[in-house]
């Protein structure tokens, strides 16, 4: 079957099973679509394709003007719209917006900007659906907006995310293997040397591992909560016993705390907040120093210079860089 052929087949089904607002359709014409949905995994991608169309064009005066535009388009075809109903007549709106199908109409980007800060510098930026995301010192984003998502890569270090609600669009953020999730909240994302730690402030948080891994049920994280997700090959998420303000402090008041950080999460907070980075001699998983601190960035090379004072810390400066290693 040509993929012409095949979104008009998904049309005239999707048609029938919302032939009319607030019915439900019967139980012979529910067998036969769901026999239709298994027979081919291209029905079922075209069918939901044109769902998440209509729940996109879900409004009167968005439908009415999509009418008038496939009519002014296509005279020879008309889209029969009833209340709460998007007909679609042969090619219908998949005429309007191209043989390639619907899934390429919905992933075409609306918005997208990629932006890092430099050392020591926090940004905030103001997204198009009035979200806000402000980024720690050291970091990097990719933002992609399209019909579908709301999507962001944290590619390395820390940002704050105050999502605005959108039931049709969910907001992602990706960060290495992890995958969070929300339709309005704010949290805090944070990519540290080995993990990913999320922090709720308010709302909903999901957390999950990368797709395809094997029981790996999303983590639901609430307000004061605090997930992390090893790196560690078949890793799950779980709740860690820390406070969630925290996670804040860096990118809303510049100030850097940390709660029984091994050398390793130091060192990486260090470096997004001076020009010579700071590096962490391996140590086995659980092993060495755990230190609790509150540091101003004015005090980062003080904080440096009292670290072996204040824990089993060795401090040496060599190859452009300073490391710290367990004694």
């Amino acid at each position: 079957m040509s993929a012409t052929a095949l979104r008009e087949e998904a049309a005239r089904w999707f048609t029938r099973m919302h032939r009319s607002a607030g019915a439900q359709p019967n139980a012979a014409d529910t067998d036969a679509w769901r026999a239709w949905l298994a027979a081919d995994p291209r029905h079922a991608a075209e069918y939901a394709a044109f769902e998440a169309l209509w729940q996109d064009f879900d409004s009167t005066p968005r439908v009415q003007a999509l009418a008038q535009a496939v009519h002014a388009q296509r005279r020879t075809r008309r889209a029969a719209i009833t209340r709460g109903v998007l007909g679609l007549a042969g090619l219908g709106v998949a005429g309007l917006l191209g043989y390639r199908g619907w899934g390429m109409y919905l992933d075409a980007p609306q918005y997208a900007q990629a932006r890092d800060s430099g050392i020591g510098e926090r940004v905030t930026l103001t997204l198009p659906d009035g979200s806000t995301l402000a980024l720690g010192p050291g970091s990097r984003v990719a933002v992609r907006y399209t019909r579908r998502e709301r999507a962001v890569v944290l590619e390395h270090g820390e940002a704050v995310f105050d999502v605005a609600k959108d039931a049709a669009r969910p907001f992602a953020v990706a960060a290495g293997g992890a995958r969070i999730s929300v339709l309005g909240t704010r949290f805090a994302v944070n990519r540290l040397p080995g993990l990913v730690r999320v922090s709720v402030d308010h709302g909903t948080v999901q957390l999950a591992g990368p797709p395809g891994l094997d029981g790996a049920a999303p983590l639901l994280l609430q307000a004061g909560h605090v997930g992390e997700l090893s790196e560690a090959a078949g890793a799950l998420p779980h709740r860690v016993q820390r406070d969630a303000r925290d996670s804040f402090a860096a990118v809303d008041r510049g100030l850097i705390v940390f709660d029984q950080a091994g050398l390793g999460e130091i060192a990486a907070t260090l470096s997004r907040w001076r020009r010579q980075p700071v590096q962490a001699a391996d140590v086995p998983a659980g092993a060495g120093p755990r230190i609790t601190a509150a540091v101003q960035p004015r005090d980062v090379e003080a904080f440096i210079d009292a670290l072996p004072r204040i824990a089993a810390v060795r401090v040496q400066e060599r190859d452009g860089a300073t490391w710290l290693a367990a004694r």
